[in-house]
């Protein structure tokens, strides 16, 4: 990684196929926003039922020149200056709000799940409430209140300082999944059909609703402006300042993902599949920055990347090396600008509890 992380520093990178890295590229989809060579185009792409419908198009339209190149930074976070160490596995979920609070989940299939609510020290995080439950996902309201969708009940509940816990949406008879609430205080929340979550078809119900302060729904998002599905398996939702969506959707169960970014209407902005020189993209954490730049976890490969508005890699930054950040996995920005980063415990290493990392972002992503 570390020979990765040095030859992406102030690199020239040109355009490549997205899957298997040759530059003999001849296709776009204008959809993914990739460039392919012919034998991955009907090999890979072809085959993946959600996008055979996508716009494919000849590089040869698109310019007769060489290639256009980006620069790449190879440094996203310039510093950690502070480790916590939690009482659970995994931080599937990470928040932040004013006055230092932290808010973080763990889940997984056989055990219950454990939201935790606590107030960040110098040196520990004190612990002001936990909630015992099967949840997938968490968000907090302007007004400091917790939200989560509850994978048991197919609920989306709110949980008060005493530990009551109150239904505000039943999203019967189908499963929520990614929540969120944003800049106007609208609860967003992506949701699927009941049963086995892959493979996606035709029949598979996978949809964003975004619903007003009250829990009017506003806005459905299903399919596109040419009727085809938008999300395969919505798992992280966040938004910026101008309410543009941005979606951790999974496209193959805990090997494949993408960033889809779309705005209220439907309409795509871009759609990212990760840098072609990695074999494995599986996005899970999102922040957005103040500039309204996206910064991702990439767990499978220990990596940050950052995407301007226009879906472009401005930096890629493998951790594990330099910052001994293992499995990167849920991102928060606390109110002062600081980058949060909850990752997965490795028993390799010898790590039986996930950490929250606090870490300068670069000045020029901020």
């Amino acid at each position: 990684m570390a020979s990765k992380t040095a030859s992406l520093r102030k690199a020239q990178v040109p355009l490549s196929c997205h899957f298997c890295n040759e530059q003999a590229i001849q296709w776009k989809c204008e959809e993914c926003d990739v460039f392919m060579c012919t034998s991955c185009k009907e090999k890979i792409h072809q085959r993946i039922k959600s996008i055979q419908d996508h716009e494919i198009v000849s590089v040869s339209d698109i310019f007769k020149d060489n290639p256009t190149q980006r620069e790449v930074s190879s440094e996203v976070i310039s510093s950690v200056f502070n480790i916590y160490t939690t009482t659970v596995p995994a931080i599937n979920a990470l928040l932040c709000s004013g006055d230092d609070f932290i808010y973080f989940i763990c889940h997984n299939q056989e055990e219950m799940s454990r939201l935790v609510k606590g107030k960040m020290l110098k040196s520990s995080i004190r612990i002001l409430q936990t909630l015992e439950k099967k949840i997938f996902d968490i968000a907090v309201n302007k007004e400091g209140v917790i939200l989560f969708t509850e994978m048991v009940n197919n609920d989306v509940c709110i949980l008060n300082s005493s530990g009551e816990i109150k239904t505000v949406l039943d999203i019967s008879p189908m499963k929520p999944l990614a929540l969120h609430v944003n800049m106007d205080n609208e609860i967003i929340v992506g949701f699927r059909e009941q049963g086995p979550a892959f493979p996606v078809t035709d029949f598979s119900v996978r949809q964003i609703m975004i619903f007003d302060s009250d829990y009017k729904r506003k806005v459905v998002l299903a399919t596109d402006t040419k009727g085809r599905k938008l999300f395969n398996y919505p798992a992280r939702i966040r938004t910026d300042s101008r309410n543009v969506l941005y979606v951790s959707d999974f496209m193959e169960d805990n090997k494949l993902g993408r960033i889809v970014a779309v705005d209220v209407k439907g309409r795509v902005k871009f759609t990212y599949y990760g840098y072609p020189d990695l074999h494995s993209f599986y996005p899970f954490g999102i922040a957005i920055t103040p500039s309204d730049n996206i910064i991702l976890s990439d767990l499978k490969n220990n990596a940050f990347h950052v995407l301007n508005s226009r879906g472009e890699l401005l930096g890629l930054h493998f951790v594990d090396k330099e910052y001994n950040i293992e499995l990167p996995n849920a991102l928060a920005i606390d109110s002062e600008g600081y980058l949060l980063i909850g990752n997965v415990s490795s028993d390799d290493h010898g790590d039986s509890y996930a950490k929250v990392y606090v870490g300068k972002i670069a000045e020029n992503f901020m």
